[in-house]
């Protein structure tokens, strides 16, 4: 398996194992005439003898696996989108951002201390949606793609040398579908940020995990339009335990995200709780379903 691959005269995608399998992922390196950039440094990045050495380091989001490799690199500044930039602060912005009960606080900040070096960077600073990095004969763009978190964004990486490419971040693309499960998440959101990355035309799209790079507009579509059946899938699901009358604790028992024997153990029932939660709420606001004596049934 190929360790990197470079999209035109600036821009080096820096892949994790097994093309960015959790816990790993693909980082993006990007050199201009006169700064750089890497974006989402990964486990991966630890193992560079010398350490890289950047202008900047920038993150789609805040979540453990994009910030395994801070601690690793030499940078000039830290940056996350605004809504983000507290949970890049300190563990326990982070935990907010996730939404963990208080009871697992001390494991999960175990977990990604010690799995993740996550130390908590104060001085993190936040980045606008449209800010530009221009690097010098290459601009880095920020565009905000709320929905995984709420500062979850896109990079396009525009070259003089005319190749372009999105930074996708956690709209990942895999099978596992759309992640929304942190208190900071939003399936609504979810589903508009997928309708306007679908409209960013580039040459190459690069996912942080499984997926790598995309090459074409067409197959990145076509890519979104399948990722995005998990909503419905999942609503669907939802609807069939909906078949008798049940309350929210027996649907989350259920689940409608992760695979019979395939919950995390620390996160994975949070993650189910606001998953569901959300489709709930959609679903009453249809009309779809009522509640009845706290009980969650269809019409």
């Amino acid at each position: 398996m190929e360790a990197h691959r470079q999209l035109g005269r600036y821009t080096t995608v820096l892949f994790g194992h097994e093309h960015g399998k959790y816990p790993d992922g693909n980082s993006v390196l990007v050199r201009g005439q006169h700064g750089s950039v890497l974006i989402d440094p990964s486990l991966g990045v630890r193992g560079f003898d010398p350490p890289l050495e950047v202008d900047h380091v920038l993150l789609t989001h805040t979540h453990e696996d994009h910030a395994a490799g801070i601690s690793a690199v030499r940078w000039g500044s830290l940056r996350v989108h605004h809504h983000d930039v507290e949970a890049l602060r300190s563990v326990d912005g982070l935990m907010a951002l996730y939404g963990v009960p208080a009871s697992v606080w001390h494991e999960m900040t175990e977990f990604v201390t010690e799995r993740f070096h996550f130390a908590g960077w104060p001085e993190a600073q936040p980045i606008a949606d449209g800010e530009v990095f221009d690097l010098g004969g290459v601009t880095v763009t920020l565009v905000h793609a709320p929905g995984h978190t709420s500062g979850h964004s896109l990079f396009l990486i525009d070259g003089g040398d005319g190749v372009r490419v999105v930074v996708t971040g956690d709209i990942d693309l895999t099978g596992f579908g759309a992640y929304y499960g942190d208190a900071a998440s939003s399936l609504d959101s979810f589903e508009r940020t997928l309708d306007m990355a679908k409209q960013l035309v580039a040459d190459h799209y690069v996912t942080f995990h499984h997926k790598g790079v995309i090459d074409g507009h067409a197959a990145f579509a076509a890519a979104v339009d399948v990722y995005a059946e998990s909503f419905q899938r999942r609503e669907d699901a939802l609807l069939a335990l909906l078949a008798e009358p049940r309350t929210l604790d027996e649907l989350v028992e259920h689940g409608i995200v992760y695979r019979a024997g395939t919950r995390p153990p620390l996160f994975g029932t949070p993650v189910e709780k606001r998953t569901i939660e959300q489709h709930l709420d959609r679903l009453l606001a249809n009309a779809a379903i009522e509640v009845v004596d706290g009980q969650y049934c269809r019409r």
